[in-house]
C-alpha cells in the first residue's frame, strides 16, 4: 500500500478549536464531521469543513466512528501500469481539498484484490475509487458493507451507480473516421490480445465502418500477438490503426523490414498513454489517452460523493482528437486516377439448357449456379482485375446476398464506401436462361437497384474524387445516372454509359456522357433508325463525343466525329454471352485510363468479351491483367 499524504498545516487541533475558529458550537462541528448534516445550513456546512482540511484535523485520532471523517481516499487499481499521471492528478486534486490518497494493486488477481479490499474496510476511508478486475468483482462488496465509505467504480462493462471509465471507444471511431476522411477504406485494427481497452477499441473501429458503409471483414482485426511484417500487403490495408503505443513501437521495427514509408505507402495512427508528454513519440500520428484529466474527474466525484455535495450527472467525456498529421494521407491508390462503377448489383441466378422454354411446356436446366452480378458488379470486377482501383456506388438491402455480394467486392479489392445499404428493400435479382449456343434471356427483379436516387448519388459525392472514368448502365433509375454523369463531368471524369433494360432516352439522359456504347437491338431502338451507322450518326447528336456499337459475332463499329471504323470480332465457341459487354466495357475504360487511344483500346475490350464468352458465368469469366496483355501483344503483333 501507498499513501499519498496531504500536507500537514498545525497539528493536535481540537474540535474546540475547530468551533472557536468557525464561530460554531462544538456539537455542530461533530455532527458535520459525521455527516449528520439534515439540520445544518450549506454555507455552514462549507465553513466547517473548509477548517477541518485547512487545519488537518481527525476526531479524536484516528479513532474514528463509521460515518465520520478522516479525509482517506483509497484507490484500488486493476493493474498499476500506464496511470502515472491518473495517480498524479488524483493527488493533486485530493491534496488541494484536504484529503489522502491510499494505493492498492490487484495485480488483475481477483484473490488480491478482495485482500485488499479487506485492508481498506479497516482504514474506513471517507471515499474508494475501485477499478474492479472483472464482473466477479462485484461478489466483493460484503467486504466493504461496514465501512461506511463512497464508492466510485471504474469498469467500462460496469452498470452500478456511480461507475465511470476512459471511452476506448469513442478513440477506436476517432482514429478510424481519421483514415476514411482521408479516403482510406482497407483498414486494419492492431490490437493487444486479452486486453479490455483493445476490445473497446476494437468496437468504435468497427463502429466506425459500419456508419460509413465500409464492410467489415473479421481479419480486419489484428491481433499484435500474431502480427507478420507483410499482412497488411496481403490484405491491402492502406492504413493501421493500434490500440497501444508501446505495441506501436515494435510494428514500426517489423514493418520497416518491408521498407514501408509512412505515410506514403501506410497511413498509422497510434492511441498513447499521457505519461508520454515529455518522451519522443516516434515521429507518429496520436491520440492521447486523458489519463490526467480522468484523474481529475474522479477526485471531483469522489470528493463530491464524500461531503454530500450535488454534482453534475454524466459520463466521463473528453474530446479525443488525432494530434498531429505526421503519418496520415491519402491512399497510395488515390494519386492515381480510378474507376467509378454506379450501376445496378444483382444476385444472378443462372439456369442452362439446351433451348429456350416453351410455354406450356416443362424444360430440364443441365445446371443452376448462384452467382453475384448486375452490370455494375460485373464492370467493377472486370475493371479490378485489370488491375485499376475500382470504386463502386449502388444500392442493395440488408441479407444474405447484400453480404456475399460484399464480400465478393472486397475480395477483389473494390472500394465499397459508395454502397448504400436499405432494410427497406431486398437485394436486387437476375433470373438468366442461357442455352447451348450461349444465347441468354435475362429476367430482373427491381429490388433495391430501382430504389437509388438522385439524394443517394449526392450523398456519395466525395467517390467521385480522383475518378479518371466513370462507368454507367441503366439498370437503375435514369435519375440517379443523370446525376452521377453530372458529378462525373465536375470532377473531369470520362463517363462512359452502357444502355440496357430501357426502351426510350431523352435528350436530357445524353447530357454530360461522353462515350455511348450500346448493342445492335438496343442502338436501333433508341435510334428509331433502321440501320447501325445512321443511329450512331444520330447518337452523336445528341451529345456523346463517341459512340461504340457492339455487335456480337460482327464485332464493333466506332463512331467518332466523321470517323465510321469497324473491328471485327475474335471467333469463339460461345458459351455464356450474358458478360461480353460488361467484359468489353471494363477493359475499354482501363485501356482508356492507360492513355492507350480509342482503337486500341476497343482491340482491348474485343479480347476480353472473346474470353468472357468463352466461358460460363460471368464475374468468374473475367479476364485478368497478364492474359490481356499477353494476347494484346499477339494481337499488335499480327497486325
Amino acid at each position: 500500500m501507498l499513501i499519498y499524504q496531504r500536507k500537514v498545516l498545525v497539528k493536535y487541533m481540537n474540535i474546540k478549536d475547530i468551533a472557536r475558529i468557525t464561530g460554531v458550537s462544538i456539537t455542530t462541528v461533530s455532527k458535520i464531521v459525521n455527516n449528520k448534516t439534515d439540520d445544518i445550513s450549506s454555507e455552514t456546512i462549507d465553513k466547517v469543513m473548509a477548517a477541518v482540511k485547512k487545519y488537518n484535523y481527525t476526531p479524536y485520532g484516528l479513532a474514528r466512528k463509521n460515518n465520520s471523517k478522516n479525509f482517506l481516499i483509497a484507490l484500488l487499481l486493476k493493474k498499476m501500469y500506464n496511470t502515472n499521471l491518473m495517480i498524479n492528478s488524483l493527488v493533486e486534486y485530493l491534496g488541494q481539498e484536504g484529503y489522502t490518497l491510499m494505493l492498492f494493486d490487484s495485480d488483475e488477481s481477483l484473490e488480491k484484490e478482495r485482500i485488499n479490499l479487506s485492508k481498506i474496510a479497516a482504514k474506513n476511508p471517507d471515499g474508494i475509487l475501485w477499478e474492479v478486475v472483472s464482473e466477479k468483482s462485484y461478489e466483493s462488496l460484503d467486504i466493504l458493507k461496514d465501512a461506511g465509505s463512497k464508492i466510485i467504480y471504474i469498469d467500462p462493462m460496469g452498470e452500478k451507480e456511480n461507475t465511470y471509465h476512459v471511452d476506448y471507444t469513442n478513440m477506436g471511431y476517432v482514429a478510424t473516421k481519421a483514415l476514411i476522411d482521408k479516403g482510406h477504406t482497407k483498414i486494419g485494427c492492431v490490437i493487444k490480445e486479452n486486453s479490455h481497452r483493445s476490445e473497446e477499441f476494437a468496437v468504435g473501429f468497427r463502429q466506425c465502418l459500419f456508419d460509413h458503409n465500409i464492410y467489415y471483414q473479421s481479419d480486419m482485426i489484428i491481433p499484435f500477438e500474431r502480427f507478420r511484417p507483410d499482412i497488411f500487403k496481403d490484405q491491402f490495408f492502406s492504413g493501421l490503426v493500434c490500440s497501444h503505443f508501446a505495441i506501436t513501437q515494435k510494428l514500426l521495427n517489423q514493418l520497416e523490414m518491408l521498407d514501408i514509408h509512412m505515410p506514403l505507402e501506410l497511413s498509422f495512427i497510434s492511441l498513447r498513454d499521457d505519461v508520454r508528454e515529455a518522451i519522443d513519440i516516434a515521429g507518429i500520428s496520436t491520440i492521447k489517452i486523458p489519463n490526467y484529466e480522468f484523474g481529475a474527474f474522479l477526485a471531483k466525484r469522489i470528493i463530491a460523493l464524500c461531503e454530500n455535495k450535488e454534482v453534475e450527472e454524466g459520463p466521463f467525456e473528453y474530446q479525443s482528437f488525432v494530434e498531429s498529421q505526421k503519418t496520415i494521407d491519402i491512399p497510395l491508390a488515390m494519386r492515381f486516377p480510378k474507376i467509378t462503377v454506379v450501376g445496378s448489383i444483382n444476385t444472378d441466378y443462372v439456369l442452362y439448357l439446351k433451348d429456350f422454354p416453351i410455354q406450356g411446356n416443362t424444360s430440364i436446366a443441365s445446371e443452376c449456379v448462384i452467382l453475384p452480378g448486375g452490370k455494375g458488379l460485373n464492370q467493377a470486377v472486370g475493371a479490378a482485375m485489370l488491375n485499376k482501383e475500382v470504386s463502386i456506388i449502388g444500392k442493395i438491402g440488408k441479407d444474405q446476398e447484400a453480404s456475399t455480394i460484399c464480400q465478393t467486392l472486397s475480395n477483389h479489392n473494390i472500394e465499397i464506401h459508395g454502397l448504400i445499404s436499405s432494410s427497406k428493400v431486398k437485394t436486387g435479382k437476375a433470373f438468366i436462361t442461357i442455352n447451348y449456343e450461349g444465347e441468354s434471356t435475362i429476367t430482373i427483379t427491381k429490388g433495391a437497384n430501382f430504389s437509388l436516387t438522385e439524394e443517394d448519388i449526392r450523398d456519395q459525392m466525395r467517390v467521385f474524387e480522383n475518378t479518371g472514368i466513370c462507368l454507367l448502365q441503366t439498370e437503375i433509375p435514369m435519375e440517379a445516372i443523370r446525376e452521377a454523369a453530372r458529378i462525373a463531368k465536375l470532377y473531369r471524369a470520362t463517363t462512359i454509359l452502357k444502355p440496357a433494360t430501357i426502351k426510350t432516352m431523352t435528350d436530357e439522359d445524353f447530357q454530360n456522357i461522353d462515350i455511348f456504347i450500346p448493342n445492335r437491338k438496343e442502338a436501333l431502338l433508341l435510334s428509331g433508325k433502321k440501320d447501325i451507322v445512321t443511329a450512331g450518326r444520330y447518337f452523336l447528336t445528341k451529345g456523346p463525343k463517341t459512340v461504340i456499337i457492339t455487335l456480337d459475332a460482327e464485332g464493333v463499329i466506332l463512331l467518332q466525329g466523321e470517323e465510321v471504323k469497324r473491328f471485327a470480332a475474335i471467333p469463339v465457341d460461345v458459351i455464356d454471352e450474358t458478360g461480353g459487354s460488361d467484359a468489353f466495357i471494363s477493359a475499354l475504360a482501363v485501356k482508356l485510363l492507360d492513355g492507350l487511344d480509342i482503337h486500341q483500346a476497343i482491340e482491348a475490350g474485343i479480347i476480353a468479351a472473346s474470353f468472357c464468352i468463352s466461358r460460363f458465368g460471368v464475374a468468374n469469366s473475367l479476364i485478368d491483367y497478364d492474359t490481356l496483355e499477353r494476347r494484346l501483344i499477339h494481337t499488335f503483333n499480327t497486325k
